[in-house]
C-alpha cells in the first residue's frame, strides 16, 4: 500500500513539475531562484557542457519555419531547432483545429514592442521570417546545441551562427539588434562565451540601442 502511494506521489510530483515549467516558458509565473533566472521570461543557467557543434548545415524550408524557428539538415541527420533568449513575433494570424488561435500571442508580442496593431506586429515578424530565410538560405551558418526539448521531443533549443557583414554572429543577438525579437523564452549560458546573466544583460544592451535608433518594430 505505501509502495503504491508512494508512486503515485511521484506521479503527481512529475505532472506539477511539467504544468510549472510550461507556465515558466508561457511567462505566466516567475522562475524561482533556484534556477538561476533572474527574469519570468528566462530558463536556468547551465554549466556549458554538453553542447555539440554542428558545421555542416543546410536550412530546410518547413511549415513551420519562422524567424525563431526552422528545419536544419545537418551531420547528425535533420532537427526543428528553436533559438534560445528571443521571440520574433508571430508572421501572421492563424487559427488552429478546435477554434484556437494565435491572436493572444500577436497582442502580446506587439504590446511589448510598444503597442503595435495586429497588422504591424506581424508585418515585423514576415520582416524577421525574410531575414532568417536569406541568412540560412545563403548556407554557411553553424548550430550548437545540447538538444533540450522545447515542450517535446520535435523541436530542439540551439543557437546559430550565420554570416554578417563579413564576420561570424550569433542569430539572436542580431535580431534583437534590428529590432525583430523580444527577449523572451528560455535562455543558457553561451557555450565559450557569456554566462546566462552575462548574455541577458548584453541582449538588454542590444535592445536599448534599437530602441534608441527605432530600428524594426521600434520604429513603428
Amino acid at each position: 500500500m505505501k509502495q503504491k502511494k508512494s508512486l503515485g506521489t511521484i506521479i503527481l510530483g512529475l505532472i506539477v513539475a511539467v504544468v510549472v515549467w510550461f507556465l515558466q516558458e508561457k511567462g505566466l509565473i516567475a522562475k524561482d531562484s533556484s534556477e538561476g533566472g533572474s527574469s519570468e521570461n528566462y530558463g536556468g543557467e547551465t554549466s556549458g557542457k554538453g553542447w555539440t557543434h554542428l558545421k555542416e548545415c543546410r536550412f530546410i524550408t518547413g511549415k513551420n519555419s519562422d524567424g525563431d524557428s526552422f528545419h536544419v539538415e545537418h551531420e547528425k541527420g535533420e532537427t526543428e531547432f528553436r533559438l534560445y533568449f528571443v521571440d520574433t513575433p508571430e508572421s501572421s494570424y492563424r487559427t488552429y483545429r478546435g477554434g484556437e488561435n494565435n491572436g493572444q500571442r500577436i497582442k502580446e508580442q506587439g504590446e511589448y514592442f510598444g503597442r503595435l496593431s495586429q497588422k504591424q506586429t506581424t508585418g515585423i515578424g514576415e520582416d524577421g521570417k525574410k531575414l532568417v530565410k536569406k541568412l540560412l538560405s545563403k548556407g554557411g551558418f553553424e548550430v550548437q546545441t545540447k538538444w533540450e526539448n522545447v515542450y517535446g521531443p520535435e523541436r530542439k533549443y540551439c543557437f546559430v551562427l550565420v554570416r554578417w557583414e563579413g564576420q561570424m554572429v550569433y542569430l539572436h543577438e542580431l535580431l534583437v539588434k534590428k529590432g525583430l525579437a523580444r527577449i523572451h523564452t528560455r535562455g543558457t549560458d553561451v557555450p565559450g562565451g557569456r554566462g546566462f546573466r552575462e548574455q541577458k544583460s548584453y541582449l538588454q544592451k542590444l535592445e536599448k540601442q534599437a530602441r534608441r535608433e527605432k530600428v524594426g518594430a521600434w520604429g513603428l
